[in-house]
């Protein structure tokens, strides 16, 4: 390869480099970003149904958002043999943009764990709402992207209307993240919720409130209502911040190795370059060296 392509080679790469870099820096605000909102909505989650679950136990409240089973184990257990449990499971993908696929261990799982239940779905992105449409699963609602900030409101409603109405024994969370590596979360009944696994235990707060001198207004009732919607919003933002922030991850490292992968090979290029141009120079100055050999043996011919 001649200088001048291995130049033009090397600063291209260059101008590459600073554009990944650039979108790298943007990648790390965005994390730092998502990571301070996941806290936020973690840490709220995790307050309102330790408050749900201490103003259920105080008053002796069956109330549904708690425990979906009111009735006697031997009951349950009968119920549990004839008819199938009723879930609704939420499912969210986003969008790669390299040849990965993070996705599979959980279809697998999902496929493993709906066998024998009777389950709708909720999906978010293109690949859930396809996976579930090719095995033939009752899609109940599709939203094409994740869109945190628009998304969370309008899903925690639709979810807590379906859990009250269709008599759900489980809403369980589907998404692409390192803390549940082929599993879900379960977000409803508050006594079997899990989200915990989003955060590290230094950061739990799980104490348990003695609220006995508290008043509660209006009504018990409604206050767990109000709790509820509240705690299902924080836990819905939670999981959409964590599979948004596992992507931004996955970008940041595939960034990574993309700017090594490019500084391995400007460095490569700039090595090979200059051994051209030295070999160059030293053809240029045998060249010149011969030349004027040259020219003094054709003065001393002159001269003779």
């Amino acid at each position: 390869m001649d200088l001048t392509r291995l130049v033009t080679k090397v600063e291209n790469l260059k101008k590459i480099n600073m554009k990944v870099n650039n979108d790298k820096n943007i990648l790390l605000i965005n994390m730092m970003k998502l990571n301070k909102n996941l806290s936020y909505y973690i840490q709220s989650a995790i307050k309102n149904k330790n408050l749900i679950d201490a103003v259920g136990n105080q008053y002796n409240i069956k109330n549904m958002f708690v425990h979906k089973n009111t009735k006697s184990n031997f009951l349950n257990k009968i119920k549990q043999i004839f008819v199938k449990q009723k879930e609704l499971w939420i499912y969210t993908t986003e969008q790669q943009k390299y040849a990965t696929d993070s996705y599979s261990r959980y279809e697998r799982y999902i496929l493993e764990k709906t066998k024998n239940k009777n389950v709708d779905f909720i999906t978010i992105g293109d690949r859930a709402y396809n996976f579930c449409k090719q095995n033939k699963f009752n899609v109940i609602k599709d939203f094409p992207t994740n869109t945190q900030s628009i998304l969370a409101f309008e899903l925690s409603q639709i979810i807590k209307i379906l859990y009250l109405e269709q008599n759900y024994r489980k809403v369980r969370f589907v998404l692409n993240t390192n803390k549940n590596f082929k599993g879900s979360f379960t977000i409803l009944p508050t006594q079997e919720f899990d989200v915990y696994k989003l955060s590290s235990s230094t950061l739990i707060e799980t104490n348990k409130l003695d609220i006995k001198d508290f008043k509660i207004f209006p009504n018990v009732e409604t206050f767990i209502d109000n709790e509820a919607n509240i705690f299902i919003e924080n836990v819905v933002n939670s999981l959409l911040i964590e599979s948004s922030f596992y992507t931004t991850k996955n970008a940041l490292v595939t960034a990574n190795k993309i700017i090594k992968d490019l500084d391995e090979n400007i460095m490569k290029l700039s090595r090979q370059a200059m051994r051209v141009k030295r070999q160059n120079e030293i053809e240029e100055i045998i060249m010149l060296t011969s030349n004027n050999k040259n020219d003094i043996l054709s003065e001393s011919d002159d001269g003779k």
